[in-house]
């Protein structure tokens, strides 16, 4: 069954009005393709808002960051830059600086690097921006956490200073990378 027959069917056992609050008002109203290439993305994205949502509101909202977080450091393990650059943070970060515009401040001192993610959309491919919630940011604190501890060789840690879901314009993250031995 094709996109066209799915969603005559689907409105006619009243389905429509799901559908269409999900689908962006030109493909709505004319019947035809919207912006995005894709509806089953654009129709992941608003999943993905609203799963996010309703972990932010639940009363295991621990344990749901812990899995939020989890899902962003299988993220970084996929793009395999970590072992690329494992022991090459300078590398890591002119890399990153040159592919997506991220700035990076290190004080190796302190072992902190604050990392600015250049203005423009949320990067995540599963973000629809008019719908998804801050929470889904702890997505972006496991991706970090995972990133620095594999090219560092050692534990780090994140934190969020700034989200553009949030309505920032930029996504800041501190990330604290253990002491070596």
């Amino acid at each position: 069954m094709n996109r066209k027959t799915f969603l005559k069917t689907m409105c006619g056992l009243g389905a429509c009005g799901c559908v269409a609050s999900v689908l962006d008002p030109p493909f709505a109203a004319a019947g035809g393709q919207a912006d995005v290439p894709d509806q089953r993305l654009a129709f992941a994205r608003y999943q993905v808002a609203k799963l996010a949502g309703f972990m932010a509101a639940s009363p295991a909202v621990s344990a749901c960051t812990e899995i939020v977080q989890q899902t962003g450091r299988e993220c970084a393990k996929l793009t395999g830059l970590a072992a690329k650059f494992k022991g090459n943070p300078e590398g890591y970060f002119a890399a990153s600086r040159e592919a997506w515009g991220t700035d990076f401040q290190w004080d190796k001192a302190k072992g902190v690097v604050v990392v600015t993610v250049a203005g423009g959309p949320c990067g995540c491919p599963l973000v629809d921006a008019r719908r998804t919630p801050p929470f889904w940011c702890n997505c972006s604190l496991g991706y970090q956490e995972e990133m620095f501890s594999a090219v560092f060789g050692r534990p780090a840690e994140a934190t969020l200073k700034e989200s553009k879901l949030a309505g920032g314009r930029h996504c800041v993250f501190e990330v604290r990378v253990a002491p070596s031995a």
